[in-house]
């Protein structure tokens, strides 16, 4: 069959180009009949290709298929042969073997049991400075003031460029101020306030400098009323190294402070 689609094939080809040469022929010539001509070319080429096809369809696989039911008696025979040489040889040295590996099983489950598969333990982030700073003022002075207000108004974390250590930073922290009976007691308090940071702060390396901004709302003698710093207490790291926390008395920072400011509606008694 393959054959015989071949042989088609091939006539259908030549038919293909005698018909396409003289329907050409035809056109040049301004014959009649060449539509008829280039119809036959088109038909021998389609039964060419269909001829071409059912011969590649029909051919016979490569010789492998045939080469496979060898490779598998040449590989029944091995197996007999080794299954022969089994047979043979003597079965002596099967029962210590035997022996052998269950003496070395228990060893292995008792290796198993002493030795526990350890869980990995998930990695703890690192905090950062305005995370740690953020605790540090909740928990000394709390997230709101006395008065309701949110204690932190605004916080910035600047690099320090005046020192060589490119991880040294500058903490500015705004914040809203405890009121009290009197102004030398709301004074005393920001103070107070002010050292309980600082001790705090100041453990931290990275931290090279702090300033404290404590704000109230204010009313001017018209009436109006505005949100303004009080209070400005700011420390370096050289000044914070030298003070003696426990002992320190929290008015001296008015002493010893690099940055110290107090607006004069805290000043009047």
């Amino acid at each position: 069959m393959d054959n015989v689609a071949l042989v088609i094939s091939l006539i259908a080809v030549v038919a293909f180009l005698v018909y396409l040469v003289r329907g050409i022929a035809g056109v040049a010539k301004k014959r009649e009949g060449t539509k008829v001509l280039f119809k036959r070319s088109l038909i021998a080429l389609v039964v060419s290709f269909v001829g071409f096809v059912i011969f590649g369809m029909t051919t016979e696989p490569p010789k492998q298929a045939a080469d496979e039911p060898k490779k598998e008696q040449s590989k029944e025979q091995k197996s007999e042969k080794s299954s022969d040489e089994q047979k043979s040889k003597p079965a002596v040295a099967q029962p210590k073997e035997e022996k052998k590996e269950e003496k070395s099983e228990p060893k292995k489950a008792e290796v198993k049991k002493e030795e526990p598969a350890k869980k990995a333990e998930p990695k703890k982030q690192e905090k950062t400075i305005d995370e740690v700073v953020k605790e540090i003022i909740y928990d000394k002075v709390g997230k709101k003031s006395n008065m309701g207000k949110k204690r932190i108004i605004e916080l910035q974390v600047n690099d320090n460029l005046g020192t060589p250590d490119k991880t040294d930073k500058i903490i500015i922290a705004k914040l809203y101020a405890d009121e009290n009976l009197t102004t030398n007691m709301t004074r005393d308090g920001i103070l107070m306030d002010s050292k309980d940071l600082f001790q705090e702060m100041f453990k931290h390396k990275e931290i090279s400098e702090a300033v404290l901004m404590w704000n109230l709302t204010l009313v001017d003698k018209y009436g109006n009323e505005s949100v303004d710093t009080v209070l400005k207490v700011g420390l370096d790291r050289a000044t914070a190294d030298k003070i003696n926390w426990k002992n320190f008395y929290y008015k001296n920072f008015e002493k010893i402070a690099p940055q110290y400011f107090v607006h004069p509606a805290l000043l009047k008694e």
